[in-house]
């Protein structure tokens, strides 16, 4: 028997990389780290310019400045009137009278039994001015109501003047009555506020305080004294309405010969002339009107509201706003070069051997004003020599301005783009479109400007 002894031989198993593995643990590493960078890295907000248009409140308080007259009464007694407020009256019309004792009323009620409306029209006026009012009431225009009252007082006091307007022509001066005429043409006012001299050309700001400048009613005086103010004459249609502004305002409108505005008393709409005045600092819209003197004859301050255009063009946030400062150069000192020809300077420099030698640096030029242009590149400093293209001359870099704009991130980094604004409020600025080197509609900008830099990139 044959005993066959089988020897076992062992061999090492040699360790093999797994491949898989390790793309998986790269895989790993790489999403670990894009995490982390997610969470710690601060994140821009960004903004898509759009177009847009921001309303402007134009709404504002005039003062009314217009040729009148303050006419005085030379009589002391009872006053009577016989024009109703802000009507027009014919030269030797009769405007008012004075009775020195009071007893030709008395005698003219009693000659008329104590009927104060006898005349044929009396009651006819006063229907007529009651359904005007309820024709044209609006809850929205309370103001109305008050109109309403003082049309009826003054159709009241018309009619009882008017009883008394015959005896005061047979009467004369005789019985201590004095009656007054109308010097000139006009429109008759009964109210005073010491205003009347003022003009466009001696104004101050005083005038825009209403509470200083109070209107006193002259009807509501029984009796008046020799010397006092009778009644005030309007002499001319022509008036002009004097408005304070801001010098934005007054820049936009520096070019405008006529400006339409809206009374806000009647929501009526009027073009009136148009001109800036400046009065110590201060800027003013003065207009000038042909018409509409009757109806506003009784005001001395008027709300109005300046109806301009919107400002449309490209809407940004206010927060996207941000400024750079720009070396000033004159044009002269440009030139082109580079691999591709781009805008820049010759710069001289001194190298460590103390000889002068000149370089070539791009600059981007963010706007040209007249013979002087705004450039900025970062090898730039205050001091550097610029040479004058084909010249011996030299300009030294020093003066420097600020320019508005905003970082546009198109390209995953912070790029100033130069913007110029047309209107802003709190929250928005409307820019124009077109600038050079500026921004375009869709442009993504950063939401923020103080939170990233020039050249940052930009995690979105």
């Amino acid at each position: 028997m044959t005993n066959n002894n089988k020897k076992v031989i062992k061999f090492q198993k040699t360790s093999q990389l797994n491949i898989g593995v390790v793309i998986f643990l790269i895989i790993l590493v790489y999403m670990l780290y894009n995490i982390f960078q997610y969470f710690t890295t601060e994140r821009v907000a960004v903004y898509e310019v759009s177009q847009g248009t921001i309303a402007q409140n134009n709404t504002f308080t005039g003062v009314i400045l217009r040729e009148e007259k303050i006419y005085n009464t030379d009589s002391s007694g009872y006053i009577s009137y016989y024009n109703k407020d802000a009507t027009k009256v014919g030269v030797n019309s009769y405007v008012y009278s004075v009775d020195a004792t009071g007893n030709f009323y008395q005698e003219m009620m009693a000659k008329n039994d104590g009927k104060i409306l006898s005349g044929k029209n009396a009651y006819h006026n006063l229907e007529k001015t009651a359904q005007e009012y309820v024709l044209n009431y609006s809850d929205e225009n309370f103001y109305q109501v008050y109109a309403f009252q003082y049309d009826m007082e003054a159709e009241l006091i018309e009619a009882i003047s008017a009883n008394a307007l015959s005896d005061v022509e047979k009467s004369g001066n005789s019985r201590g009555l004095h009656a007054f005429r109308a010097p000139e043409p006009g429109i008759v006012v009964y109210n005073t506020d010491g205003l009347e001299d003022v003009t466009l050309e001696n104004f101050t700001e005083d005038i825009f305080d209403s509470s200083v400048h109070e209107k006193k009613n002259l009807m509501n005086r029984e009796q008046v004294s020799a010397g006092e103010p009778a009644f005030k004459l309007i002499t001319s249609e022509i008036w002009d309405l004097l408005i304070p502004i801001d010098e934005k305002l007054a820049a936009d409108l520096a070019e405008e010969t006529s400006v339409k505005i809206e009374f806000k008393k009647d929501n009526s709409t009027a073009w009136g002339s148009s001109r800036i005045l400046s009065r110590n600092g201060a800027s003013y819209l003065a207009l000038t009107f042909q018409s509409a003197g009757l109806r506003f004859a009784t005001e001395r301050y008027l709300e109005v509201e300046l109806l301009l255009t919107d400002t449309s063009g490209l809407k940004i946030p206010n927060t996207a706003l941000t400024e750079k400062n720009f070396f000033l150069l004159p044009k002269d000192y440009l030139t082109v070069g580079g691999e591709d020809n781009s805008n820049g300077i010759m710069c001289r420099y001194e190298n460590e051997e103390g000889k002068f030698v000149t370089k070539f640096v791009a600059v981007s030029v963010a706007l040209e004003k007249g013979n002087t242009c705004y450039i900025a590149a970062e090898e730039l400093s205050p001091g550097d020599i610029i040479l004058k293209p084909d010249s011996n001359e030299t300009y030294k870099l020093n003066k420097q301005e600020p320019l508005q704009g905003v970082y546009n991130i198109n390209r995953g980094y912070a790029v100033f783009r130069r913007v110029e604004i047309l209107f802003q409020n709190e929250e928005y600025s409307i820019v124009g479109t077109g600038t050079k080197n500026g921004i375009s509609l869709y442009d993504h900008i950063a939401l923020d400007a103080s939170r990233i830099k020039e050249n940052e990139i930009i995690q979105k």
